[in-house]
């Protein structure tokens, strides 16, 4: 297989990359799972957080469970949020609600190992993460009463994730055709993918379908997007360099498939995300 350990090359980021504070910080993995978890992440204790809207979130070809407790009524909130291929906006925070957020973000080739189920048909949606991981609510929501760090969570829960890894789920087909998606920066073809590793296209779409809910074209392009926003957030942002480098027909393809997935610009991205950045510092130090 090509594809041993996929997150060496390639790190999916959010709308806001730069933002490190009490209410969104991410933990890494330990070793063993840093080839199928992107981050673990929330807030770094439970607190009253400082915005009242949500926040938008972007298609980061990732899927996370997210279990939010509100410690003043006592309430549990779970979710398992599917791969997205737009940009939306996430719910409102309560006003005066004491909380504790804690998430764990799967790459998309990986979340079908610790899941019982298929993914077919779930893109564009949130659940409850008990459809696809039984049980897995209540230990997690146990985790964030119990410790009161995410780094104490976040060690906590990679307990239960490695007591449900299930490599005989890993489909060698699956993992190499993702290889080739972010090798090739999302240029390649799908029929020229299915090629290389001797699968029908038709299998192919069968294998995405159960595996990571959205076809082999539709990720491949959403790699290529992130691979875009990540050059973006660096800083590289000569569009003709990305346009020749990402295999668009010319500038205004490239602009319009960006604006498509993220809701702007990629220099307005840019923008949005470096005030958000100093906008959260601001309010984290007051």
């Amino acid at each position: 297989m090509k594809s041993v350990n996929l997150s060496l090359l390639y790190r999916p980021i959010t709308f806001t990359p730069f933002l490190r504070s009490s209410d969104y910080c991410e933990i890494p993995p330990c070793d063993t799972l840093k080839p199928y978890v992107c981050c673990f992440w929330g807030n770094e204790r439970p607190q009253i957080p400082n915005e009242k809207a949500g926040r938008l979130v972007i298609p980061d070809t990732c899927m996370d469970i997210i279990i939010k407790v509100n410690h003043s009524d006592l309430m549990v909130t779970a979710s398992f949020c599917t791969m997205d291929e737009h940009t939306y906006q996430s719910h409102a925070t309560e006003s005066g609600a004491v909380l504790s957020t804690f998430g764990i973000r799967f790459f998309c080739w990986s979340a079908i190992l610790f899941s019982t189920e298929s993914f077919r048909h779930t893109k564009n949606n949130t659940y409850f993460p008990d459809e696809f991981f039984r049980g897995i609510t209540n230990e997690l929501t146990e985790i964030v009463y119990r410790f009161h760090t995410l780094f104490e969570r976040a060690r906590a829960a990679e307990t239960v994730l490695l007591r449900r890894l299930n490599l005989n789920r890993l489909n060698c087909d699956f993992m190499n055709a993702i290889s080739d998606m972010i090798v090739y920066c999302g240029r390649m073809k799908t029929s020229e993918i299915a090629l290389r590793n001797a699968l029908s296209e038709r299998k192919m779409e069968r294998i995405f379908a159960e595996s990571v809910g959205v076809g082999p074209k539709t990720l491949s392009n959403l790699i290529r997007y992130q691979l875009i926003w990540q050059e973006v957030s660096r800083g590289n942002a000569d569009i003709l360099d990305l346009v020749e480098k990402y295999g668009y027909t010319d500038q205004a393809h490239l602009l319009n498939d960006f604006r498509f997935r993220h809701g702007m610009t990629p220099t307005q991205a840019l923008l949005t995300a470096r005030v958000g950045f100093l906008q959260d510092r601001l309010q984290d130090t007051m």
